[in-house]
Formats: structure tokens, C-alpha cells, sequence
């Protein structure tokens, strides 16, 4: 597994790639193998904190990415937005079938404890500021951080977590980039290291 595969709009997923996946359950959702075990981890270590994260999603199946892609247009449509704008607004913060991160088994959202689904404000939350302290000790980083949107594409996400390994994330995380700028600047010296995991 590619651990640091980019996944966008540009370099979609192969057709078939959540066949070759190996996934576990954590909390109600699945991941990608050993991003289950680290974020298994992760979220026992919180507990010991005294910070409850909730699990919002995990793994998608591209046709659930369509279902989600489509029901996001729609609902943009029924606010006023034209289908040209409703499809521009939808693509801040969801992607289309086979260019998520989530279809990978990597990525996961997260929430305060007893959220149903992911929000804006989970940023500052005690929850949040414990990951952002701690969660590259367990392989994962802040995929879409802010001011990073013109490079990832994405709108800040602050629920958005990306396992990566923990070679990477610990270099993302100290040296205050996203995962494109590790990859450009960083991937030659480090790609045989973070690939080992």
C-alpha cells in the first residue's frame, strides 16, 4: 500500500482499486489495515487524555461517493445555486467518485463526542486541539490545513485526518506543510523511509 498516494480530482483512483484494499473495523467504520491499528491507537490514547473522539467515516465505496456527490448537489440546487454553481460549491469540501481519500481506506473524519456528522466547528475544540498536538504520533496529519487550499484543492477541513505513516506525518507536522509539499520537496530523501511502514 502507497501510504502517501495523492488522491484529487487530477489523480483519480484506478477503476477497481477498493478491491485490492485490506480493511478493519474501528468504531463503526472501516479503514485500511494498519491505518485501523494506528488510529485504534490514537483514539486509546485520547481516552487516557480524557478527550472522547467521534468516528464519522471511514472507508467509502466510489458508489457511495457518488450518492454523496449527488445528494450535495442537489441540496446546493435547492438553495438557489444553478447546477454549474452547485456543482463548484459541492467541490470545496467533497470529491467526485474515484478522486476521495476516503475510497483509499486512509482517511477518516472525525467529530466531538455524540456529533453525527462532521462541522466547522469541531476547529478549536478540545478534541480538535489534541489532534493537532498529537496525532502525528499515530501516522496521521490535518490533510486539507488552512491556507493550504490552494495547494490540496480543498477547503479547510478540520475533522479531515490522513494516515500517511509515522515517519511522515512527524516530518508534515514539524515542518508545517501539507502532503503536496512534502511529496515535492521531501519525497526524494524520504519515500524509501516512509514506505517501509
Amino acid at each position: 500500500m502507497d501510504y502517501l498516494m495523492i488522491v484529487n480530482k487530477f489523480e483519480p483512483l484506478d477503476e477497481g482499486f477498493e478491491k485490492e484494499l485490506k480493511l478493519e473495523k474501528v468504531r463503526g467504520v472501516y479503514l485500511e489495515k494498519q491505518a485501523a491499528g494506528s488510529l485504534k491507537i490514537m483514539l486509546q490514547e485520547a481516552e487516557k487524555d480524557g478527550i472522547f473522539i467521534q468516528v464519522i467515516s471511514g472507508f467509502r465505496s466510489a458508489d457511495y461517493q457518488q450518492l454523496l456527490w449527488e445528494r450535495e448537489i442537489s441540496k446546493e440546487m435547492a438553495n438557489g445555486l444553478d447546477y454549474r454553481r452547485a456543482v463548484k460549491k459541492a467541490g470545496e469540501t467533497l470529491a467526485l467518485p474515484h478522486c476521495s481519500e476516503h475510497e483509499t481506506g486512509l482517511a477518516v473524519d472525525l467529530a466531538q463526542k455524540g456529533e453525527q456528522d462532521v462541522n466547522y466547528e469541531f476547529a478549536g475544540s478540545r478534541q480538535s486541539v489534541w489532534l493537532e498536538r498529537c496525532a502525528h504520533r499515530y501516522g496521521f496529519i490535518l490533510r486539507y490545513p488552512r491556507l493550504k487550499e490552494h495547494i490540496t484543492g480543498f477547503a479547510f477541513e478540520p475533522w479531515h485526518y490522513r494516515y500517511v505513516g509515522s515517519e511522515s506525518a512527524d516530518i508534515i507536522k514539524k515542518s508545517g506543510i501539507c502532503l503536496e509539499e512534502f511529496l515535492n520537496f521531501y519525497q526524494d530523501k524520504y519515500l524509501f523511509v516512509t514506505n517501509r511502514e
